[in-house]
């Protein structure tokens, strides 16, 4: 496969001189990387294992050995000015190398010749990228398409199938994600991670561990207390639901009046404690006529970063019924929506895989959207059991109960890793590896397979050209 640009993070501010040494530097002062560095090492992380570097938000490259240590030097605190060039070429090069890792991180196109492609396979990576840890299932609303039947009338029924554990055992699991599988970050999610008393102890634990954390969350309960006391454990942002943009159709779908306030409420008060954050809506039939309207609404609270993803039916049901859409309906809306951001200068994610014989994410700019479940996607629920991911609720392990290299090593776990879940009809499709026939969930529900044909783009002749790469990508978010 090709491996492929997409700009999913931008607007970051970079200096003059960094941005002069981008285009052209041969010869050049290479202080500046220095100085880049400074300013953007935290959110660079290397792994020598399957020789990558993850960028935010989860962008995944491949690099070679030269390039990761180059980046240990740098994480060891050396200045670049400080290695021993053995000659004018190696010097150029690795300000070549440098110039174009921060123009990736921009979000800029690389211009210094480093960034190559080469054929994707289903062994891009051997760990996971990033991790989810749902520390509850409770959760104070009642959201009619929650993937875990959350909420205020059913959480016996699914605290039942994964009770809570301790503090100790959740500091155990984040040990787990820092020193076995090797993830930069991961994300409290539940249910509503702000029920649990001790999140704040949970997150000053990952900081200790160098780990950058996210908060997945409904926003009803952060006061400006509870935003300060999140702030002060070492929360790196949060992710807030909006599922409409007012009150009658956000509260309808939560499943409890007054929560849009409360949410709304929550966001101010995340931006007022300097936690850098963003929304999520989960794309539905109730609230697809007014998501064209969520950019401008979202830009009117100060959100700099949304995301949408579509409703994907956990359950069959009448209400899954009611409020799924397929495939064939969404790409319009997500092309729509990109627009709408870049008018208003707005970052705009879009998560959720799509068969690239109905909608093509890599074609738009967008980056691969294919199925991360336990390929780049660690996802644990509360009881500590591991999950394809966190719609899917059929465990591959426990954390606490198996070594991790046997669960994500596992013959159940390289069902998933090796799409063997992928409709019959995509594994013959000339994208498959790209596109690897979207969600399985989606399938199981509609009963259905994909009816298209090959997709243009990572499918083309173009796809099969080969390059020895210094720097090649994958995006799974």
């Amino acid at each position: 496969m090709k491996t492929l640009f997409s700009r999913l993070w931008g607007g970051r501010a970079s200096s003059t001189a960094e941005a002069t040494q981008s285009k052209d530097l041969k010869g050049g002062d290479l202080a500046w990387i220095d100085e880049f560095w400074s300013r953007a090492g935290a959110y660079i992380f290397s792994r020598e294992l399957d020789q990558v570097l993850i960028l935010p938000p989860n962008r995944v490259y491949r690099t070679n050995e030269t390039g990761i240590q180059l980046i240990n030097l740098l994480k060891e605190g050396h200045s670049i000015l400080e290695l021993p060039f053995p000659s004018e070429q190696a010097r150029d090069d690795t300000a070549r190398f440098f110039g174009d890792l921060a123009a990736l991180y921009r979000g800029d196109i690389p211009v210094n010749g480093t960034l190559s492609s080469r054929p994707y396979d289903f062994a891009f990576t051997r760990l996971p990228v990033l991790a989810e840890l749902a520390v509850t299932y409770r959760c104070n609303n009642a959201c009619r398409f929650c993937y875990a039947g959350c909420g205020i009338e059913s959480y016996g029924h699914v605290e039942a199938e994964h009770p809570e554990k301790t503090t100790e055992d959740y500091k155990k699991i984040i040990d787990i994600f820092a020193d076995e599988a090797q993830v930069p970050f991961f994300s409290f999610t539940g249910g509503e991670p702000s029920l649990r008393g001790d999140l704040e102890d949970l997150i000053a634990y990952a900081a200790s561990r160098r780990l950058v954390t996210n908060l997945v969350t409904n926003g009803t309960l952060i006061t400006e207390d509870r935003a300060r006391s999140l702030k002060a454990a070492g929360l790196g942002s949060a992710q807030v639901s909006v599922e409409g943009p007012n009150a009658a159709l956000h509260d309808s779908l939560v499943g409890r009046k007054g929560a849009f306030i409360e949410t709304l409420r929550g966001i101010a008060a995340l931006q007022k404690a300097g936690i850098p954050t963003q929304t999520n809506t989960t794309i539905n039939r109730e609230n697809l006529p007014a998501v064209p309207a969520m950019p401008a609404f979202l830009a009117s609270l100060g959100i700099q970063r949304f995301a949408m993803n579509l409703f994907i039916p956990t359950i069959p049901g009448p209400m899954a019924d009611r409020l799924f859409i397929p495939y064939e309906e969404i790409g319009p809306v997500v092309d729509r929506l990109m627009k709408e951001a870049r008018l208003l200068g707005l970052t705009f994610f879009w998560y959720s895989p799509t068969p690239f014989c109905t909608y093509n994410p890599i074609a738009r700019g967008q980056g691969n959207k294919s199925c991360a479940a336990l390929d780049g996607l660690l996802s644990v629920a509360p009881d500590g059991s591991v999950l394809p991911c966190s719609s899917w609720d059929e465990p591959v392990g426990n954390l606490l109960a198996e070594p991790f290299r046997d669960i994500w090593l596992g013959p159940k776990s390289r069902y998933f890793k090796e799409k063997h879940f992928a409709p019959e009809p995509c594994k013959t499709c000339t994208s498959f590896v790209a596109c690897q026939g979207a969600c399985p969930l989606y399938w199981r529900y509609t009963k259905t397979c994909p009816a298209g044909s090959d997709s243009a783009g990572p499918g083309s002749e173009e796809k099969q050209k080969k390059a020895a790469p210094q720097l090649t990508e994958r995006s799974l978010l």
